[in-house]
């Protein structure tokens, strides 16, 4: 998870800076047209590499800033300027997306490779085990009773719930030692002693978008 948080705080700051170059763009235009102080053209291209490569684009073709001009006064610092800023920006804004993209796709599969596995389950029960469970007000002496004249045995009598696990007679079916433990007096139910194996492993899937 500190992958994730880390890659929304990434996306927050791209966000902000972006909208800080955008703006940078647009106010030195305005300097330019009224000749006042300049924002410098480093100040600029560095607001690009460290992240706003996408403000300075859309800041260039909205505000029409460092951009090559037909005609007019194009001195050759202009020029040399024009062309940096021209070829520049969209070459850093085309590195930028294929880390962000890079930095996404590993992000993606720490946090697949990071979720605990989970797992089926497929339940089975005791081919011969009944578990049957008894009123504690009435007691367990019906219950024993029924179980020596039922020739069953007493597999395991818990101590913390009133249940005692009944081994079935080897000429009686389940079904019938089960049917038979249903009509004895303070039995309130009878189950099959389910025993549950571990299939293969399922791992969540988790997209990022």
């Amino acid at each position: 998870m500190k992958d994730l948080n880390f890659l929304h705080i990434v996306l927050i700051y791209l966000a902000v800076i972006n909208v800080v170059t955008f703006f940078m763009y647009g106010i030195d235009k305005w300097k330019a047209k009224k000749s006042k102080w300049r924002i410098s053209e480093a100040t600029l291209l560095g607001m690009a590499v460290i992240g706003g490569s996408v403000g300075a684009w859309l800041g260039m073709k909205t505000w029409h800033h460092k951009t090559l001009h037909k005609g007019g006064n194009r001195d050759v610092d202009n020029i040399v300027g024009g062309h940096q800023f021209r070829y520049g920006v969209p070459l850093i804004l085309i590195v930028q997306i294929a880390l962000l993209f890079f930095t996404s796709c590993k992000t993606k599969h720490s946090i697949e490779t990071a979720l605990p596995i989970q797992h089926e389950y497929t339940p089975e029960h005791s081919p011969s085990v009944l578990i049957v469970m008894y009123d504690q007000e009435i007691g367990k002496r019906p219950l024993l009773k029924a179980i020596k004249e039922y020739k069953a045995e007493v597999i395991y009598d818990y101590s913390i719930i009133p249940g005692m696990a009944i081994k079935k007679p080897d000429d009686k079916t389940l079904e019938e030692t089960m049917q038979y433990f249903k009509n004895v007096n303070g039995v309130v139910s009878v189950e099959y002693d389910h025993v549950y194996h571990l299939t293969d492993p399922v791992r969540p899937r988790l997209e990022i978008r």
